[in-house]
């Protein structure tokens, strides 16, 4: 049996509020994920010398195990960093070994939470040439 007007309207309503349901608690269960809250150097900045080491702080621990930390300079030359250690539960320290000219380096990172989330992202910061 066909359904009327009526029936065919609250049911397209009914899909309507369940969409919207649905994107709502995605979009808010989002901030509960792993994610950087902040770096050192702070992402964008441009500092007068090169860093001993590069901090990023997570909103959540991170399993030290899986976390990767890169970084490039100009030219693409990779730098050379110590092995990864955690400087409390949340933040995770990359000893800088290799020489840092003035120029722009970006951070590449990937890590995963205990819930096995996958977090990754990348930035950059200039260090100054030296002033004469």
């Amino acid at each position: 049996m066909p359904l009327s007007l009526a029936h065919r309207r609250a049911r397209a309503a009914a899909s309507v509020v369940f969409a919207i349901v649905l994107l709502a608690t995605s979009a808010s269960a989002a901030p509960f994920h792993l994610h950087l809250l902040k770096s050192s150097p702070a992402a964008n900045a441009t500092i007068a010398a090169a860093p001993d080491s590069i901090r990023l702080s997570f909103s959540q621990t991170p399993e030290l195990k899986v976390t990767s930390v890169t970084v490039t300079g100009p030219a693409s030359a990779s730098v050379a960093l110590a092995p990864l250690a955690s400087a409390d539960s949340a933040t995770v320290v990359a000893r800088v070994k290799g020489k840092m000219s003035p120029g722009t380096y970006t951070v590449a990172w990937h890590t995963m939470a205990k819930d096995g989330h996958v977090a990754r992202g990348t930035f950059a910061f200039t260090v100054a040439p030296a002033k004469r």
